[in-house]
């Protein structure tokens, strides 16, 4: 049975009344102290935390004795609660439930109470994740995170840290941050609705540093949520896909952007590159994304070596469009890529060079870690991505043989990495494929800034096109 956050009003009548009826009551020995009062008089089972097991046979056997038995948890005991493990003991131990009937009491579970003490952050579709490593392999974890960071939903984190679990909790903040812009509202309540509880809402670049405990809930926001005073709102009406919203959207980020001081350097250094460029490239979009790459790295040989393939530009930008994940090779590539730009069209930036898997795929596999997170981004993001490749070769080599034997199907893909071993050879072979569009700068001069303004150009031109549509 769930007892809910902790708070008297806020257990139900049901469980009031089982516990009243039970003669032994079996929990972690921190939540009994919340009822002490309700159970004085009866046979008392108290457990530390980690013998969840342990707790579920006492149960079982008692119950199996004739006694009724009250197994509680905080919260809903379905929800990371002590039902599942009675009920996964009694159906695999099948002797030691003979002759039990087992019966679940709701509660109010953890996320439901943080939520109402934040607003309204849940009010979308939202995905709840233990970080508890006890049961669960830390591999499986982060795969979930990464799962759910993707899919945009608004995340509850369980059990985030303990004093023997230290560097998970920033380690999954840290993977949120390539999926979530960094100013995403992320509310951290701790015993909600007890006597000590604490509310906080910060940004999410903030929350690798910030003090959790097993009885903290964190509650990360979409890419629609917004922070309100102390409250987090997630509305229910998706903006990214109601046009008067999104249109509205991208006017603010034009607005911000003619606003900011900055705007007006950049303005003026563009057109001292427009003044010394020459009339090549002469097709515009081409064009951007040179005058981009130049600004970047205020060297005009790109207007000479900077080559995309038929149709590579449209496809990048419809892509974009769309709101296509763009995958880059690592994560100072992923970092220049703006992120106003990208929120606007509802577009994510997905690196995997630093996620524990891919350095276990390059050790196994016998490549660099670059290419194997490329390999291990590609076969999450599927087809349809926009691939930056801006530091490795041996990612852009991964990218073409995935392309060339496993059918891998990008958007489009900007190839433009930088250095002397192979780098050559990588752009040529990525040029001589005919499966994809592409988009590279011959030789050896490339990297992850020219790279990161390449794809910045480009999004900008799907964001023009979309602005027009709406009629400026």
């Amino acid at each position: 049975m769930g007892l809910g956050p902790g708070a008297e009003g806020l257990l139900t009548p049901e469980a009031s009344r089982a516990l009243e009826k039970a003669e032994v009551v079996v929990g972690y020995q921190g939540y009994l102290e919340m009822i002490a009062e309700r159970i004085a008089g009866k046979r008392v089972v108290g457990r530390a935390l980690g013998q969840e097991i342990d707790r579920a046979r006492e149960a079982l056997a008692a119950a199996s004795s004739g006694q009724i038995v009250a197994l509680v948890s905080s919260g809903d005991a379905g929800i990371y609660g002590m039902g599942g493990v009675v009920w996964e003991l009694a159906t695999r131990e099948q002797a030691l439930a003979e002759h039990v009937e087992i019966i679940n009491i709701p509660g109010l579970t953890a996320a439901s109470s943080a939520a109402a003490r934040l607003g309204a952050p849940l009010a979308h579709d939202w995905a709840a994740i233990s970080l508890s490593d006890l049961l669960t392999p830390w591999e499986v974890i982060v795969e979930r995170v990464e799962a759910a960071a993707r899919a945009d939903f608004a995340i509850a984190l369980y059990n985030p840290m303990s004093r023997g679990r230290r560097r998970q909790f920033p380690a999954v903040a840290e993977i949120l941050l390539r999926y979530r812009a960094a100013a995403t509202p992320v509310g951290i309540v701790e015993n909600a609705y007890r006597t000590n509880e604490t509310i906080t809402v910060v940004p999410l670049s903030d929350l690798p540093t910030c003090n959790v405990t097993m009885f903290t809930v964190v509650i990360i926001g979409n890419s629609q949520s917004y922070q309100s005073g102390t409250h987090i709102i997630t509305p229910r009406i998706y903006l990214a896909h109601s046009g008067a919203c999104r249109d509205q959207t991208i006017a603010s980020t034009t607005v911000r952007a003619e606003s900011d001081p900055g705007f007006a350097i950049m303005n003026e250094s563009f057109a001292i590159i427009d003044s010394e460029l020459g009339p090549e490239p002469s097709d515009a979009a081409e064009r951007a994304i040179v005058r981009r790459m130049i600004h970047a790295s205020a060297d005009f040989e790109y207007a000479r070596t900077t080559r995309c393939s038929d149709g590579a530009t449209l496809a990048a930008r419809s892509a974009l469009r769309a709101g296509c994940v763009i995958v880059t090779d690592v994560e100072m590539l992923r970092a220049g890529i703006r992120r106003d730009l990208a929120a606007a069209l509802d577009v994510k930036v997905a690196c995997a060079l630093d996620e524990p898997l891919t350095a276990d795929l390059a050790r196994d596999a016998g490549m660099t870690r670059t290419a194997a997170g490329i390999r291990r981004a590609a076969m999450r993001a599927g087809d349809g991505v926009l691939v930056a490749v801006g530091n490795a070769p041996t990612a852009l080599d991964e990218v073409i043989r995935l392309v060339d034997r496993e059918g891998w199907r990008p958007a489009c893909v900007v190839g433009i990495p930088v250095g002397f071993v192979g780098v050559i050879e990588s752009k040529r072979r990525l040029v001589e494929q005919l499966q994809v569009p592409w988009v590279t700068s011959l030789g050896r001069k490339g990297g992850t800034s020219v790279t990161a303004a390449a794809i910045n150009a480009l999004l900008d031109l799907a964001l023009q096109s979309r602005i027009e549509e709406a009629g400026g």
